[in-house]
């Protein structure tokens, strides 16, 4: 049973971890042989997974490290169709599928894996605690300022696969630089919304905030649309101080409308740093995401296949009523081959011109696609698109399936053929020569087929030492 340091305020989990690899003199590789039972885990600086294995070793409280001292908080707000699966995978010890969950990737950050720190947070933390320390809130992917200090924050990168080293603390700095007021009132936005989400139970859904203040300043119409035009020209207008140094994560221009509809898409999935600009030019202050609105349960947010089925069964509502396609749209927010598979697996029929896709070429697809032609194929003997093939495939059930295993067993036929026409004609090959000449297949067979790949293998030879 170990003994962490008493968390400090703002703390990032982390840093925890060093402080109490260097003050006990316990190796890191010790420490995560206790803690996951391997020395390998590699522990992400602020979505550290595996915090039910570090809580019971170190008798520390779960929700605790979760909501205070890693950003799943602000990520499970931003990101709601994840929130369930990101919060799962950061308790138990699995930090691929929570690095996954997080969309982190397809956030194109611009930034590689790092911790940053305020110089002037580092002076302070020294002359009051003795000792500096990795603040959460500085962690933020897109904040690159302090939300106490306005100083720009100082970035290490992370270069090695282990994180937890001892002495990783911030070091103090003496060029001290200060970032633009836009980009402070950000910091200042995400550090108190930060402070609230860790010490709050009941969220709103970020969506509804945006809505309920964009009607307040009459930026919706009086059937809800949103006067994209208007709220583009005074958002530009808000952040034309912003720096550009990473354009994913501001308006490409002021005519970028796109911008706002997706961040008010609720099953969306966006760069935080959209959110906290966005909602610092609308709220002003953190504390209006949970003022004069009806609160949503996080636990129920978090039950994000929820807001999908709602999503689903408003199309359906539509369609039965025999809305056309462009009216569902255009009230759910959909695409219209989102519309057209909903249609498809529920059995509506679609009133569509030109109808190219009656139900007899939608049957021949599915018998084609059940004899394992490829889709191409398909649609050149059926007169339609491959998209279309696509669509009729996937709203079949059962029929996605089948394909699948016809292309398993394809692919293993086809490999099992090049590791055998190679045996018969090279009989005195040796193990490395199959591995050399037919690698692909080798591979292959290695992973999915291994037993079968054992028994047809020449018998391996006894290593010989050297003389």
């Amino acid at each position: 049973m170990y003994q962490l340091p008493k968390a400090l305020p703002d703390e990032l989990l982390l840093s925890r971890l060093i402080r109490f690899i260097t003050i006990s003199g316990i190796s890191s590789s010790e420490f995560l042989q206790t803690c996951f039972g391997s020395n390998r885990i590699s522990l992400h600086p602020f979505l550290t997974s595996g915090l039910s294995s570090i809580a019971k070793v170190c008798n520390e409280d779960t929700d605790l490290l979760l909501n205070e001292q890693t950003l799943t908080p602000l990520f499970c707000f931003f990101l709601p169709v994840h929130a369930r699966n990101l919060q799962k995978m950061i308790v138990t010890n699995n930090g691929a599928r929570a690095f996954r969950s997080s969309q982190l990737v397809s956030f194109e950050s611009g930034q590689s894996l790092g911790l940053k720190s305020c110089p002037l947070c580092v002076e302070h933390d020294l002359l009051k605690y003795g000792i500096s320390y990795w603040h959460v809130s500085h962690q933020i992917p897109g904040v690159d300022t302090c939300g106490y200090h306005g100083a720009g924050l100082s970035f290490l990168k992370l270069t090695q696969r282990q994180r937890l080293i001892k002495w990783l603390l911030p070091q103090p700095e003496t060029d001290i630089r200060y970032s633009p007021l836009i980009e402070y009132k950000v910091a200042n936005f995400s550090t108190q919304l930060l402070s609230l989400l860790a010490s709050r139970q009941h969220l709103n859904q970020i969506t509804e905030v945006y809505r309920h203040y964009l009607k307040e300043n009459d930026y919706l119409t009086p059937n809800g649309r949103v006067r994209r035009k208007a709220v583009m020209q005074e958002f530009s207008k808000y952040i034309k101080n912003h720096s550009q140094t990473n354009p994913a994560i501001v308006p490409r221009t002021q005519q970028d409308y796109r911008y706002v509809s997706q961040l008010l898409d609720a099953g969306g999935s966006h760069h935080p740093y959209r959110h906290l600009l966005f909602g610092t030019w609308l709220l002003g202050e953190a504390s209006q995401v949970f003022s004069n609105l009806p609160e949503a349960n996080f636990s129920n947010m978090k039950n994000t296949p929820e807001i999908v089925n709602n999503i689903s069964n408003k199309c359906l509502k539509f369609l039965k009523a025999g809305k056309s396609l462009a009216h569902t749209s255009r009230e759910t927010g959909k695409s219209r081959c989102y519309l057209k598979r909903i249609a498809l697996l529920n059995g509506i029929s679609l009133n569509l011109k030109p109808k190219t896709l009656t139900q007899q070429v939608i049957d021949a697809i599915c018998t084609l696609a059940y004899s394992g032609f490829h889709r191409r194929e398909i649609a050149r003997r059926c007169g339609v698109g491959i998209g279309s093939v696509e669509q009729t495939i996937s709203s079949h059930s059962g029929l996605v399936e089948r394909r699948k295993q016809c292309h398993f067993q394809s692919a293993r036929r086809k490999n099992r053929f090049v590791i055998l026409k190679y045996l018969g004609s090279h009989p005195e090959s040796i193990r490395n020569d199959v591995k050399q000449q037919c690698s692909s297949a080798f591979y292959w067979l290695y992973l999915n087929d291994r037993a079968w790949l054992e028994e047809k293998l020449p018998i391996a030879c006894k290593p010989k030492g050297r003389y």
